[in-house]
């Protein structure tokens, strides 16, 4: 791959220490060491095989943190003020150790894509980052919001270091037409790009279950990515190395 996520997408400091029965340092800690990990690996990559790779530092939404499965659902009925504080905190800790980028992953709820944003162009500005969506449908986030809402608040507020706006972990069937929306709404003139990263074919109901008809192949799986028209593309959740693979030869 050419870009990896840390393992640091579910982490919250006050999830860690009342999980683990550590101080707010240690759970710093783990955060960091998440980061520190996946540039080891970069490092160790490039070394063997002369290609330059990057480290996006992953934080999933305020629902992934919580891990009962509402990064799927949204609506949390949380402060906008806790959702800052909370992606403020675990931002300023990856940071710490210099990732690429950060990447916000899986956010289902246009409440909490905004607040991102904002923290992003005040607190952190000069940092780059993308947000990819958990969406219902090719115009609607999972909690129910307009797709088109995003890209307008994004083209309002124009964020100084926005990489992409994209969508991640669901049906691959469903990446095309939500990447197009996006282009559509951000217009001919954005410099934003648009990433993609389905997972291979399943749905999230209180588990990981497979939907009427066959899972598509890593081959096929490819072939559905790539015709989404993405800038950026992987996979998410239960991709393998076949599917990194299958895409990788696919592109190059």
């Amino acid at each position: 791959a050419d870009i990896i996520g840390s393992a640091t997408y579910q982490c919250s400091l006050e999830k860690m220490m009342e999980e683990f029965h550590v101080d707010r340092p240690q759970a710093e800690q783990y955060i960091r060491i998440g980061v520190r990990l996946a540039k080891q690996a970069v490092r160790e990559y490039s070394r063997r095989s002369g290609r330059e790779a990057f480290v996006a530092a992953s934080l999933g939404s305020y629902g992934a943190t919580l891990a009962d499965g509402s990064e799927y659902r949204g609506n949390y009925g949380v402060p906008c003020e806790q959702l800052e504080r909370i992606h403020s905190e675990r931002v300023r800790c990856t940071l710490l150790e210099s990732p690429d980028m950060v990447a916000f992953e899986t956010i289902p709820d246009a409440e909490e894509v905004k607040t991102i944003l904002r923290l992003m162009e005040t607190k952190f500005s000069d940092t780059p980052f993308w947000v990819s969506l958990q969406c219902r449908s090719e115009s609607q986030l999972a909690d129910g919001s307009n797709l088109d809402e995003i890209s307008a608040y994004i083209n309002e507020l124009t964020p100084s270091s926005m990489v992409a706006l994209g969508v991640n972990c669901v049906q691959p069937e469903l990446v095309r037409p939500v990447v197009e929306r996006i282009r559509s709404g951000l217009g001919s003139s954005t410099q934003i790009l648009t990433v993609c990263y389905p997972n291979p074919g399943e749905v999230w109901e209180e588990g990981w279950r497979h939907v009427a008809g066959e899972t598509p192949s890593p081959e096929v799986w490819s072939n559905i990515v790539v015709q989404s028209g993405a800038d950026i593309v992987g996979g998410c959740c239960r991709t393998t190395t076949s599917h990194i693979r299958s895409l990788r030869e696919l592109l190059y």
